[in-house]
């Protein structure tokens, strides 16, 4: 009989663990686990100190943990038996989320009103020997309800991460790296639960708190980001499904051919060429695991770029696939790559539509459209004052000048009879402080008041072009300050009366 030894795994092994998470996948695991507690609500909170990004709290209003409980999150890779509809997966999620991000992991949770319970992993610790700090109850009590009262709640958990790594100092200044961070995770968070944010089964908000302060900006809200959300079909009669069949397993693929004119950020996730994410969009309890990727059965072409295939069956699908811990990566067995390639509707003229045939037909709609696209004059960049991601659908919409300076957008004090102004050497439109607060309805910010800027940029940009400005130039401006600063003072009246009838 051979010999058997249990070999404990070495602390050591945590130095790697989190490593290819990237900050929204991380947060997303946390979010997972807030939506298997049974959360309706989350609030993402980046903590600064004296303006430097220096921590990350997840709070929800879910079940929480008792002590037993809670002990057991902390455990690495914890074996238990997930249900058929959790998000949960590995049992690794929240220890490589947190160490890929920070040094020092705090979980404060309350199960019922009264109950509060606390513990704390630090990376150094759990490196040489793997232990767990259990917090005094009295001591996290007060902060966790604070916490929890900010989502109207009595019981939920928070998730802290301290001694993050997140950068103290970068070539384009800390402000920027904490606005993008933000931009990216709320499309990110956006897109992942679109569904679950679309039926009202989750609510999440982001926020930038100030610990010096002890103050938080206005929250802003994960708005839904549906791949598929196009108001009309490219084509008649699309999407089709067609059917692949492994043994007795026969998985569905919703096929969709993306209207070839979308331009919004259904089609350019996370602002980038949509064609990017042709390929399948994997679903998991209505969890987005993959979006786009042709996972070996093609590969990416800038033909196939309104190709886009729903797998939705993934209890059905797990037998031929697997995941990597961040939820980031799917590969297909050779089987289910076969069955994909071979799969068709079930009736029709001469066997159906084929996977073959679907995508030669996504193929041709393209090419046809690009015959009637025509060529986009190039507009002048603009930089701050324009939200980031205005900017990001300008940048991809429009061809950018790269033979002019950039154009920034800034309030300043005015005359009352005036609305806007232009300098041309100093490349910034200005606009006229007086009207911001109303403007804005007093949440002001470098990037505030979106449309209007938007809408004062597109009218203006092209003003900036060219050697100088004529008398027709001039004019243009004289007319729409006189127009505009004519229809900002009656909206100004208009809503003083209206608040003092």
């Amino acid at each position: 009989m051979l010999e058997r030894k249990i070999l404990e795994p070495d602390p050591g092994l945590i130095k790697s663990l989190g490593l290819h998470h990237t900050l929204r996948s991380a947060v997303a695991d946390l979010v997972d686990n807030s939506i298997d507690a049974g959360a309706g609500r989350v609030l993402i909170r980046f903590e600064i100190e004296d303006d430097v990004p220096v921590g990350l709290t997840v709070v929800d209003n879910g079940r929480g943990m008792n002590g037993v409980q809670a002990d057991e999150a902390m455990r690495l890779g914890r074996q238990r038996r997930y249900a058929t509809n959790a998000q949960g997966h590995f049992g690794i999620g929240l220890k490589a989320a947190s160490f890929g991000h920070a040094d020092t992991l705090t979980v404060c949770t309350s199960p019922r009103r009264g109950e509060y319970h606390g513990r704390r992993l630090r990376k150094v610790d759990v490196q040489r020997d793997y232990s767990c700090e259990v917090l005094d109850p009295a001591m996290i009590s007060g902060e966790l309800a604070d916490h929890l009262a900010l989502l109207g709640a009595a019981t939920g958990t928070s998730v802290r991460w301290s001694d993050t790594r997140f950068p103290r100092a970068t070539v384009i200044g800390k402000s920027d790296w904490l606005d993008e961070s933000k931009t990216q995770l709320r499309m990110h968070l956006g897109l992942v639960y679109h569904r679950l944010l679309t039926s009202g089964r989750i609510r999440m908000d982001i926020e930038v708190h100030d610990l010096g302060l002890r103050e938080s900006g206005p929250p802003e809200a994960v708005m839904p980001i549906d791949p598929f959300g196009f108001p009309v079909a490219a084509v008649s009669g699309y999407p089709k499904t067609l059917f692949a069949t492994l043994g007795k397993v026969r998985l569905r693929l919703e096929c969709h051919i993306v209207p070839p004119k979308a331009s919004g950020p259904e089609f350019r996730l996370y602002g980038r060429d949509g064609s990017e994410y042709q390929g399948f969009f994997i679903y998991r309890n209505d969890r987005l695991l993959q979006s786009g990727g042709w996972n070996s059965i093609l590969t990416s072409d800038g033909d196939r770029a309104l190709a886009r295939v729903v797998l939705d069956d993934f209890e059905s699908l797990q037998n031929f696939v697997r995941m990597n811990p961040e939820k980031s990566g799917i590969s297909f067995t050779h089987e289910l790559e076969a069955a994909i390639i071979g799969a068709t509707t079930i009736s029709g003229r001469n066997g159906g539509i084929s996977f073959k045939d679907y995508i030669e037909r996504a193929e041709s709609v393209l090419v046809e459209s690009r015959r009637r696209v025509r060529k986009r004059s190039p507009v002048v960049e603009p930089t701050k004052g324009l939200h980031e991601d205005v900017r990001r659908v300008i940048r991809a919409e429009v061809p950018i000048r790269r033979d002019e300076d950039p154009v920034e957008i800034r309030w300043r004090r005015m005359p009352s009879d005036k609305f806007l102004e232009l300098e041309r050497e100093a490349r910034v439109i200005y606009l006229n402080q007086r009207y911001r607060a109303m403007l804005t309805g007093g949440r002001t910010g470098l990037s505030d008041a979106p449309l209007l800027k938007t809408l004062v940029y597109l009218l203006t940009q092209n003003h900036f072009t060219g050697q100088y400005w004529g008398s027709k130039h001039r004019d243009l401006l004289d007319m729409w300050d006189v127009i505009l600063g004519a229809a900002v003072r009656t909206e100004y009246a208009y809503r003083n009366d209206e608040a003092n009838p």
